[in-house]
């Protein structure tokens, strides 16, 4: 396609006053490691300051990684002289007019310390971008992979604190961020884990907007939400545009919310300049007036959706095949394939949605919708037979439980499940099990009993299909976020199952990607398959034709209009609404929680370590009395205390016992039989034993239960100065670790679902702690790019906008601390039953 440019008149006074290049592409490229092509190669490109830009183009030609060069989170971007020079250019020529004379732009490759290779440099306001910090704020797909502390408020200071901004004018800051995205009282100490994802979504904007940065980059920032959210973010960005005039460059496949606030339009793509070398181009550029009433364009065929204003039919909107049947995608031919009876579903015991009755019929394609949080995943996954139900069941019919273990899918073989039942995961990387493409496309058909040749050709088929058979011996996490989404709903068609659930399906795709799957999903009602589809995608339900099948909040808006004789089927599902939480205390006792966190930390060391000395029963009893005292004197009473550390006094009778039992032996024997030998010596040491771990044990879990763990980062790096990297970096650590739970359910289904969960258990482990340890790791990255995005880890110094302060009483808990083992030492000492390291003679 030949390059077509349209830019709009512009007055001399027009350049003047835009003048100014926010940002520059001087032949820029990247490859990421482990990747034999360049992501983006060659791109030139200039964007000036106050535009608003939407970048378009197909999936994987490289948008999202234009806008991590511009937030300098990529390779080495320092500029050669010649850049310099192209960057103070009259600026009334352009872009490829100055770029034109500076041909050789680019030539050198540089690699990074990451075993990427760049070659060019992206200028920010002038400068290399890695050197541009706080002037480039960047607000990613995901809202969860944005999130580094457990406070709200704290998420959006983050920017600011990383950028030294004095700590006076960070709150001031914080508060006009999310006044700018709509969030004036938001609540700062709400835990981020109770929020909606749009308000997710709004707070990482929040966080981005209070760096007060010069260019905003979104990356398709709605991508995961609901109608609802999405629309919530889309009206921050425009409040916050106009607050803080700054410009923006847009990353977005559907583009209807966005248009009215863009002001110009660049069209990407890829073209062949010799052997497997692409070179990223720009097809178009100019008003979106220009761009998408321009009949020269073939935007369909660069895989650009037109937003509908500029559509000229508009049509049904819904898809037709060839050997399509007669019958109605919405009803199917009416044999039930799967059923739910009753059903109640659910997390943890607590349902929410009960008594749900709906049939799958073959040749039925059904939409389940819903707002974020509303359960549409933990529905399908429970009809998927994945997850138990809390009540009611999941029934097979007759055809497709043949030779199967029941009627059951709940039931079933993880083998038997993989061939009647598919399941395409949100989060394609929970679904990856092999080490190439290829490989994760043959392993449902070969669990499923076809041989490896049979199961290789359907592997090629639909890698075709996809438009991924150049990645076949690539590792499936090294995709882009549309290519890995298309692998895994390619590789639940190669398992040819009965049923397909698929969550989230057109996720991250372009026009072109979007039609085949929507096509291929449409051409599976000739197979007599039964389809469910859990989406937002109000196009690709109105393109199949589906049956709607609404989950409806209590305290919520419907998501999905229908006319009034075309309802949609509705399941009530429990409140999701957002409320007010009063602010957690660190403890039980108001006189802990209002000490330093870092203090608490220290005296549950002194209080125990001294103790350690001395195995013997009186300065343990004398230490777990002075414990009792001194915790019902700061407001824990004995029972309180006890039930706060209820494993303590499990875990020392159990340990007496072993003592008791196989003990050192010395003074009358008790009772003898065989390895056991009960004596005097025993029993005095089994008495210590227990009484020494519950004076260890008790004090040190109470000092820091409770400990915010945000606080105790502010403390370590104030107060013992330890590096902010190591400190905030292992309070990232910390948020995973609490994630890693739900992805270890998340794999264990996807293994089940792909025929791998029948396996030795010890055998099956190893595969998937593997599998974790990898999620895990893509899941520390994302967060790294967040925390770097927001100026984490520069060389220059780091303000707080929390000050960890330290009083009078934090020196006099440590006092406290260290006087319980002292007394309770002396007390051994003075009774004569002293024993260093339990060492009692016999």
């Amino acid at each position: 396609m030949n390059q077509t440019v349209v830019r709009g008149k512009q007055t001399v006074d027009d350049m003047d006053e835009r003048s100014r290049n926010a940002v520059q592409f001087c032949h820029w490229g990247y490859r990421h490691a482990s990747r034999d092509q360049f992501a983006v190669r060659g791109v030139d490109l200039t964007i000036r300051q106050g535009e608003h830009v939407l970048l378009l183009g197909a999936s994987g030609v490289g948008k999202s990684t234009m806008l991590e060069g511009v937030a300098g989170l990529l390779g080495d971007q320092t500029p050669s002289p010649r850049h310099d020079t192209a960057a103070q250019d009259d600026d009334t020529r352009t872009d490829h007019e100055a770029n034109a004379e500076d041909p050789r732009a680019g030539d050198e490759l540089v690699a990074d310390a990451d075993g990427g290779i760049t070659e060019g440099a992206i200028l920010v306001h002038g400068v290399p971008a890695n050197q541009a910090h706080g002037d480039v704020g960047l607000v990613l797909q995901s809202p969860e992979a944005q999130v580094v502390f457990q406070r709200l408020g704290d998420n959006v200071a983050f920017g600011p604190e990383n950028m030294d901004v004095p700590r006076e004018e960070i709150w001031p800051r914080v508060t006009e961020a999310l006044d700018a995205v709509g969030m004036p009282d938001a609540q700062l100490d709400r835990s981020v884990l109770h929020l909606s994802g749009g308000q997710m979504q709004r707070v990482a904007l929040a966080g981005a907007l209070a760096m007060r940065p010069g260019i905003v980059l979104l990356d398709e920032p709605t991508a995961n939400l609901d109608p609802d959210g999405a629309d919530q973010v889309v009206q921050a960005v425009r409040q916050a545009l106009r607050a803080t005039q700054a410009t923006m460059i847009l990353v977005e496949h559907q583009t209807a919310r966005w248009i009215d606030m863009v002001d110009r339009v660049v069209v990407l793509g890829s073209v062949e300049q010799g052997t497997d070398d692409q070179h990223t181009v720009v097809m178009a550029d100019g008003t979106p007036e220009q761009i998408f009433t321009n009949p020269d364009l073939d935007l369909e065929s660069l895989g650009v959706w037109i937003p509908p204003q500029y559509r000229k039919n508009e049509g049904t909107g819904i898809l037709h095949v060839e050997g399509e049947p007669a019958y109605s995608a919405r009803t199917g031919n009416g044999r039930t394939l799967l059923r739910a009876e009753d059903l109640s579903v659910g997390h943890g015991g607590r349902p929410i949605a009960e008594h749900i009755s709906l049939d799958l019929h073959a040749g039925q394609i059904t939409a389940l919708v819903g707002t974020n949080g509303a359960g549409k995943s933990t529905l399908s996954l429970t009809l998927a037979g994945l997850l138990e139900p809390l009540a009611g069941q999941v029934v097979a019919g007759d055809e497709l439980a043949a030779g199967a273990r029941g009627r059951w899918p709940i039931d079933w073989t993880s083998q038997q499940l993989a061939s009647r039942v598919s399941y395409v995961f949100q989060n394609p990387e929970h679904q990856f099990a092999c080490g190439s493409v290829m490989e994760e496309m043959m392993l449902g058909p070969v669990r499923c009993g076809v041989d490896e040749d049979e199961a290789r050709q359907r592997a090629t088929t639909l890698l075709r299909r996809f438009h991924l058979e150049r990645y076949a011996d690539a590792n499936p996490y090294t995709l882009s976020g549309g290519e890995k989404r298309r692998l895994t709903v390619a590789a639940a068609l190669a398992a040819a199952p009965r049923v397909l659930i698929l969550d989230e399906p057109t996720f991250g795709q372009d026009r072109n990607t979007w039609m085949q799957i929507a096509l291929l999903i449409r051409s599976l009602r000739a197979d007599d398959i039964a389809i469910v589809v859990v989406t937002h995608d109000r196009a690709l339900v109105r393109a199949l034709d589906a049956n709607v099948v609404e989950l409806v909040p209590q305290d919520g808006v419907k998501e999905w209009e229908r006319a009034e004789e075309d309802p949609a089927h509705e399941i009530a599902v429990s409140s999701i609404r957002e409320r007010y939480e009063e602010p957690k205390p660190s403890s039980h006792s108001p006189v802990l929680a209002s000490m330093n966190p870092v203090f608490r930390l220290i005296a549950a060391f002194v209080v125990s370590l001294p103790l350690l000395l001395s195995l013997d029963w009186v300065s343990a009893s004398v230490a777990v009395l002075l414990e009792f005292a001194v915790l019902w004197a700061a407001g824990i009473n004995p029972l309180r205390a006890i039930r706060s550390t209820w494993p303590i006094f499990i875990g020392a009778p159990c340990s007496a016992l072993a003592v008791l039992l196989y003990g050192k032996s010395g003074g009358a024997t008790w009772w003898q039989w065989g390895w056991i030998h009960v004596t005097d010596y025993s029993a005095l040491l089994a008495l210590a034993t227990m009484l020494r771990i519950v004076a260890i044990g008790m004090p040190a879990i109470i000092a820091v239960l409770g400990i915010d763990a945000t606080d105790l980062a502010d403390g370590f790096s104030q107060i013992l100065h330890l590096p902010d990297r190591f400190v905030y970096g292992g309070l990232a650590g910390i948020r995973l670790f609490s994630v890693l739970q739900d992805d270890w359910a998340s794999l264990t289904a996807s293994r089940r679902s792909r025929g791998l969960g029948d396996d030795n258990k010890f055998k099956a482990f190893f595969p998937q702690a593997f599998a974790l340890l990898v999620l895990s790791i893509r899941r520390s990255t994302m967060l790294a790019t967040a925390m770097q995005a927001r100026g984490f880890g520069g060389s220059g110094p780091r303000s707080h906008a929390r000050v960890s302060r330290v009083h009078a009483r934090d020196w006099m808990l440590l006092v406290v601390a260290l006087a319980v083992p002292v007394i309770a030492l002396c007390a051994a000492w003075g009774a004569g039953t002293f024993a260093f390291m339990g060492n009692i003679q016999g």
